[in-house]
C-alpha cells in the first residue's frame, strides 16, 4: 500500500511540474491580430499575426506574419533588448525595413506610453501608444524623413488611423487622409491590360530599348475618392530618364478608377506599383498591383 501511495504521489508531483511548465511557457507568449487599416481583431479577420515571446526579463521577439494565398508568412521579426527601464533596442528584419531602431518611451498612466524611435541618431517617429512591445498606437503620431523634415502627422484610435497630414521629402505639402489598407482596393476600370500597354508605350516612345534595363522600378500613387489619380511619386528609382517616363506615363493615364473603400466610405488610397524589368522576349513583367499596408519607406 505504501509502495502504490510513493508511487501515486511520484506521478502527481511529475503532472504538477509538467502543468507549471506549461502555464509558464503559455505566460511568455501572447499573440496579437491585426485587420483591416491596423484594427485590433481576432484571428477570423486578421490580416497580420504578432507573435510576443519573451524570452527572459530583459529580451522579447515579435514576429509578423503576413496573410498571404491563405497561408500564414513570416514578414517581419523585431527582437527587443531592454537598455534601460524607458529604451529599447529593436533589431528588425523583414521585407519592409532592416536595421537597428532605438525605441524610447515614458509611461504616463495605464496603457498610455508616448514613444520616440531614433535609427542612425536621427527620430523617425514619435508619439502616443497603448503598448511597446509590440508597439500600438493610440492618439497623435508623427513621422519623420532621415534628413528631419516632417514625413506626417497622424491620429490613430485602439491602433487604427483615423486621418493624417503628409508632406514630401523636400517639405512641399502631399495629400491628406490617405489610407494604406482598406476593405475594398481599388480597381483600375478599363483593365490592367490598358495600363500596361499605356506604360509600355510610354517607354517606345521616348526611345528606350527596355532590353538594356534591369532592376525593379516603384511608383506609388494616390487613387482619390473621386477615381482619379493624385501624387504620382517615384518610391524607389533607376535612373532620371526611366524614373521620368514611368511618372509621365502614369501621370497620363486616361480612365477612371473605382475608388477604395473602408467601412463603406470611399477613401483615398495609396498605391504601390511596382514595375521589374526582366528581359523577356521585349516585355516587361508587371507585379501586381498592391497597397502599402505599411508605409512604404517608413524608415
Amino acid at each position: 500500500m505504501t509502495s502504490i501511495s510513493s508511487r501515486t504521489f511520484r506521478i502527481v508531483l511529475l503532472l504538477s511540474f509538467v502543468l507549471i511548465s506549461v502555464s509558464s511557457y503559455a505566460q511568455n507568449e501572447s499573440v496579437v491580430y491585426i485587420g483591416t487599416n491596423g484594427k485590433i481583431t481576432d484571428q477570423k479577420h486578421a490580416l497580420f499575426t504578432l507573435k510576443i515571446r519573451n524570452k527572459s526579463s530583459k529580451t522579447t521577439v515579435v514576429q509578423t506574419f503576413k496573410l498571404k494565398d491563405a497561408e500564414w508568412e513570416r514578414f517581419h521579426t523585431e527582437q527587443y533588448k531592454k537598455l534601460n527601464d524607458s529604451t529599447y533596442q529593436i533589431r528588425a528584419n523583414g521585407t519592409d525595413f532592416n536595421g537597428t531602431i532605438i525605441r524610447t518611451f515614458y509611461k504616463k498612466s495605464d496603457q498610455h506610453y508616448l514613444f520616440r524611435e531614433i535609427i542612425k541618431g536621427n527620430t523617425v517617429r514619435s508619439g502616443e501608444a497603448t503598448s511597446i512591445v509590440p508597439l500600438l498606437l493610440h492618439g497623435k503620431v508623427m513621422e519623420y524623413y532621415s534628413g528631419g523634415n516632417q514625413k506626417s502627422v497622424s491620429e490613430y484610435c485602439n491602433n487604427e488611423l483615423v486621418s493624417n497630414q503628409n508632406w514630401l521629402e523636400n517639405g512641399d505639402k502631399y495629400i491628406d487622409n490617405i489610407f494604406y489598407s482598406v476593405d475594398d482596393d481599388p480597381t483600375f476600370e478599363p483593365g490592367m491590360k490598358v495600363l500596361h500597354q499605356h506604360i509600355l508605350k510610354g517607354f517606345k516612345d521616348a526611345g528606350i530599348d527596355i532590353s538594356s534595363i534591369s532592376g525593379s522600378l516603384i511608383v506609388g500613387f494616390v487613387v482619390m475618392e473621386n477615381g482619379t489619380v493624385d501624387g504620382v511619386r517615384i518610391l524607389k528609382g533607376l535612373g532620371p530618364n526611366i524614373n521620368t517616363v514611368a511618372y509621365e506615363s502614369l501621370k497620363s493615364l486616361k480612365g477612371d478608377w473605382k475608388s477604395a473603400k473602408l467601412n463603406n466610405q470611399t477613401v483615398r488610397y495609396f498605391q504601390v506599383f511596382p514595375i521589374n524589368f526582366i528581359y523577356r522576349q521585349y516585355q516587361f513583367e508587371f507585379a501586381e498591383l498592391r497597397g502599402a499596408i505599411l508605409h512604404y519607406g517608413a524608415y
